[in-house]
């Protein structure tokens, strides 16, 4: 988990002070994590941890389907969360055809509420949170749901392999 976490907040230092979207910083991390997973994220590294594959290797198939569920949807529920709490999401309003507000420096910024939509985007990101957090615990084995799913695991390397 904190291997995780240290990757999502390298996409947000990264990804967010260019595009202020939360949807195209799901869509990095995502990115991200599917490329690297067969090298090594910097968490993983950070963490002395690394994803394997079977003995074949770890194919594109079975990185793309680990990253839809490590880390597509948690940022999925992250990104309906501030959209439920207020915060407008430009391209998810923009989709709907609702008037993007303009930040200009030194105005004040106004929360502007998303109408009869907001509960349901809110508890629709919550639920994706929990299941996300749920599915990664230990809850079966050694193995997490989507490492069996995905036919990978998560070794700790040794000391001096880092």
């Amino acid at each position: 988990m904190v291997a995780r976490l240290l990757d999502w907040l390298l996409v947000l230092v990264v990804v967010w002070p260019l595009v202020h979207e939360p949807v195209l910083v799901v869509l990095c991390a995502a990115g991200y994590d599917a490329l690297l997973l067969r090298l090594n994220t910097l968490g993983k590294a950070l963490t002395g941890l690394r994803v394997v594959g079977p003995a074949s290797g770890l194919s594109l198939r079975r990185a793309l389907a680990r990253t839809l569920v490590t880390t597509a949807l948690p940022g999925a529920g992250g990104v309906l969360v501030l959209t439920g709490l207020g915060w407008r999401e430009p391209a998810l309003t923009a989709g709907l055809g609702w008037q993007q507000p303009r930040i200009v420096a030194g105005e004040h910024l106004t929360v502007v509420s998303a109408g009869w939509l907001a509960p349901l985007w809110l508890v629709g990101g919550l639920v994706l949170l929990v299941l996300s957090a749920v599915e990664s615990l230990d809850l079966r084995g050694t193995r997490t749901w989507h490492d069996r799913k995905s036919g990978t695991a998560v070794v700790r390397l040794k000391a001096g392999s880092r």
